[in-house]
């Protein structure tokens, strides 16, 4: 598992689930690790094109649109920068 998951994965238990900016917080960092996690699966489909690499890099975009239009919703980074 990669340093940065587990990373996350021990963030889970500083999670102060009655404190909305904790919370905020946590998901922001979860939904940045995932962002980074995708686009790397992007870059290297694109590198090692395949046969079905073209629809799995379509529905990668697709989930990379939803997380950051929900991270706007929710006032949230969506350049993923380092705090």
């Amino acid at each position: 598992m990669r340093s940065e998951q587990q990373d996350v994965m021990r963030a889970d238990t500083d999670i102060a689930l009655d404190q909305f900016e904790s919370v905020h917080d946590h998901l922001h960092q979860r939904l940045c690790s995932e962002l980074r996690s995708l686009q790397e699966r992007v870059d290297a489909l694109r590198e090692s094109p395949t046969a079905h690499s073209a629809s799995i890099v379509s529905t990668y975009e697709r989930l990379i649109r939803k997380k950051r239009a929900f991270m706007e919703q929710w006032g949230m980074d969506t350049g993923c920068s380092r705090r």
